[in-house]
């Protein structure tokens, strides 16, 4: 046999007996590491509530600041906001038939409230005074359309013009 056939043969050989120990040594170890039922400690509440679907990870709830602070304005809960908005109505439908705001004002309330939020932001040192322009130039559009959104089964989970910084 050629000394380089030698070599590639003894080299894969080794490499599969080294996986293998690896294996049985990370089996072994947990079997030692296996619990009884006692033993065993619930878990968090963030702990449960990460298990169910996955770690946020910045992107998820962003549309939920937007519907505390729509409630907020129009005096009720976020959960009867919620079942009329599903019902097929839009913010602004909600918000006429509740206050009589017509959508220019409903959309100015909420960016006055947005907008304090953004100045508090500054304030705190989340974000720089640049960028809290540049938001603030682009909120009462955003608002607007979040406002003007129809609820869809399908898209439940996405909402327009929704910021989780503010």
């Amino acid at each position: 046999m050629n000394p380089f056939r030698k070599t590639i043969l003894a080299g894969a050989l080794s490499c599969i007996l080294a996986g293998g120990a690896l294996s049985f040594g990370h089996t072994a170890a947990a079997e030692q590491a296996q619990t009884t039922p006692s033993e065993v400690k619930p878990g968090t509440e963030t702990e449960k509530r990460d298990g169910e679907h996955h770690r946020r990870h910045g992107h998820h709830g962003r549309k939920f600041v937007l519907f505390k602070d729509a409630a907020t304005l129009l005096d009720m809960t976020e959960t009867d906001l919620k079942k009329e908005w599903k019902q097929g109505k839009t913010l602004q439908q909600i918000a006429k038939e509740k206050k009589n705001w017509d959508a220019e004002v409903f959309v100015q309330k909420l960016a006055a409230v947005q907008s304090a939020k953004i100045d508090k932001a500054v304030k705190d040192g989340k974000m720089t005074s640049q960028q809290a322009e540049q938001l603030k130039k682009k909120l009462p559009g955003m608002l607007k359309r979040f406002t003007q959104h129809q609820y869809h089964p399908s898209q439940e989970r996405r909402l327009p013009a929704a910021h989780s910084a503010i």
